[in-house]
This record gives C-alpha cells, sequence and structure tokens, in this order.
C-alpha cells in the first residue's frame, strides 16, 4: 500500500512539470549596444553598430526592436534629458545584424556632438543607452587630386595635390580585392620602396585630420594600374684598387648594395675583359710584364642597366 502512494507522488509530480518557486517572467529587454563607432568621412558622418538579436537573458528578440539613435551638441552643463530633448533623432532600419547609418555633417561643421543608441524590446523595456561617443566635427577634408606614379629607384614615387594635415596611403596587387594602408604622410607624396618588379599595383589616397579619438577622412582618389619599371642604372662601383702580382693583376673595389644588383664588368684600355663577375675582385691574368694597363669597372643589376664606368686606375706588371 505505502508502494503505491509512492508511484502516485512520483507521477502527480512529474505532471506538474516544475518544482520550486515559480520564475518571473522574462523583461525582453535587448542587450545594450556597446560596440557603437563612428567617423566623419566626406560630407557624412558614418556610425556602426551591432543591432541586439537577444535579450539581457540571452532570449531570442521577438518583433522588431525600437532603435533611437541620437546626434546632437551637448548641453553645459550635460543633462541627458536636456541632450536627449535637443540630440537630432536619427532613423535606423532594425533590420540585419549590423547598422551603418549616414548624417549630414556640414550642419555640425566646427562643433563637437554626442552620439550615443538606445534599442527597446517591443515593450518599450531598454537595458541602457549605449558607450557615448564624442565626435569633434570639421569641415569636409579635400579629396586629394592630381595623383601620379612615376618611377623612382628601387621605388614608386606617389604625388598628389591637396590640403591636409596628414595622408593615408593604400595599395593593392593586381587580382587583390581589399586595399592595404602601407603608410601615412604629412607631405603629399611617398616613395614607395617596398615594390616588386614585374607587379602590378593600384595605388589611392586619403586625406585625413585627427579629431578627438578618431580622425575625419576624405573620399579617395588614385591610381588604378601601375606597372614599375627598372631604367635606373646602379651605382659606379668604387674603391677600385689594382694589386700588381707575379702573373696577373689584381682588381679590387667597395661592393655595391642594390638589392637588384646582378653583375660587374671589367674594362682594360677601354675594352670590356670580363662580365659575369659577382664579387668585388677580379684577376687579370693575361696581362704582361712592363706594359701599363688602365682598368675600370661598371655594375649591372637584373633588368640589364649598367653603371657608369669606374674612375680608371692604371698599373703595370713588374
Amino acid at each position: 500500500m505505502r508502494a503505491s502512494a509512492a508511484l502516485l507522488s512520483t507521477l502527480l509530480l512529474a505532471g506538474c512539470g516544475y518544482v520550486g518557486e515559480p520564475l518571473p517572467p522574462a523583461q525582453k529587454r535587448p542587450v545594450r549596444v556597446v560596440d557603437l563607432s563612428a567617423v566623419e568621412h566626406g560630407t557624412k558622418i558614418v556610425i556602426r553598430f551591432t543591432i541586439p538579436k537577444v535579450t539581457t537573458e540571452n532570449l531570442p528578440i521577438k518583433g522588431t526592436p525600437e532603435i533611437d539613435l541620437r546626434v546632437g551638441p551637448p548641453p553645459d552643463p550635460f543633462v541627458l534629458q536636456e541632450w536627449q530633448r535637443t540630440a537630432e533623432r536619427v532613423p535606423v532600419a532594425a533590420t540585419g545584424d549590423a547598422a551603418r547609418v549616414e548624417v549630414d555633417a556640414a550642419k555640425y561643421y566646427n562643433k563637437t556632438v554626442d552620439i550615443a543608441v538606445d534599442v527597446r524590446g517591443p515593450h518599450g523595456r531598454s537595458a541602457g543607452m549605449s558607450n557615448f561617443l564624442m565626435l569633434p566635427v570639421v569641415p569636409a577634408l579635400p579629396t586629394p587630386e592630381a595623383f601620379v606614379a612615376k618611377d623612382a629607384p628601387d621605388a614608386v614615387e606617389l604625388q598628389w595635390r591637396a590640403a591636409a594635415p596628414e595622408f593615408r596611403i593604400f595599395r593593392k596587387l593586381r587580382g587583390e580585392q581589399e586595399l592595404m594602408q602601407i603608410a601615412t604622410s604629412t607631405t603629399p607624396s611617398y616613395l614607395d620602396k617596398t615594390i616588386e618588379y614585374g607587379k602590378t599595383y593600384s595605388y589611392y589616397v586619403q586625406s585625413i585630420q585627427k579629431t578627438g579619438d578618431t580622425y575625419a577622412e576624405s573620399d579617395i582618389s588614385g591610381i588604378d594600374a601601375f606597372r614599375p619599371v627598372d631604367h635606373f642604372p646602379p651605382a659606379v662601383p668604387v674603391g677600385v684598387t689594382p694589386v700588381p702580382g707575379t702573373q696577373s693583376i689584381e682588381l679590387v673595389w667597395q661592393p655595391n648594395t642594390e638589392k637588384d644588383f646582378a653583375r660587374y664588368r671589367v674594362y682594360r684600355d677601354g675594352q670590356r675583359i670580363a662580365d659575369d663577375v659577382t664579387a668585388p675582385a677580379y684577376s687579370d691574368r693575361t696581362v704582361k710584364p712592363g706594359v701599363k694597363y688602365s682598368y675600370q669597372v661598371s655594375a649591372v643589376d637584373t633588368a640589364g642597366n649598367e653603371s657608369r664606368k669606374s674612375a680608371a686606375v692604371d698599373s703595370t706588371l713588374p
């Protein structure tokens, strides 16, 4: 009889489905936005953030959340309610995962604006406003003009025209999709010494100006395809010194350091006597005693460009 009563009690508890205090109703508050960012690009303020998809209880948000994005100069002294009342409310489409919103920057030139977003659930509940951003807004920076790329020794020389405090330089190889920033410059020029001959590059440049913790930036301009050509000879070899031996005249000189250096050429009395010398030394074993010889050396790069000949040096085999 006691076993039957225990079984009945177990079945009744199982049918209830829950034992203990009842859970409070879900608040359905979207998680707070923590990745709000903004940058002034051209004549626009570009604002980005991730739209919450779950509540603070980690439950999926049902329905369409209300997104309250505000942009405006802060009151002095700052009072949140006063800023919310006077700041511009910017429409945001609550679709997708990432929001990207553009705001006309001209109305805020030479002012500092505060930016924040509040996301509310279907019942108007919120976990609080996002991180606050303070963005100094400056008049639109000029897009660089007259952009040119020119060959330089083992480099590409870039030049453009724009009045801006600083510039970003971007590059990509033919076939690549993404631009890569390779440098910044405080002058409207840059020398790219990291090029490789035989490859085609695209170059772009952008005006920038430091504003608070970020940068205002212009649109970019550039050149879609530039293939550098090496038509610059190596440096003239220096320090050519003859050392007479018993049956030969030994020549030594300082090595060339160009990254595209290939070989040396040796001249005697104006005639080439060696063409494939890779070390900064040469032994002339075809000399005769008592005859004065005049030697010069040139350097050749991988593209076949030859330097001028070194200064002539004389030597005589005893």
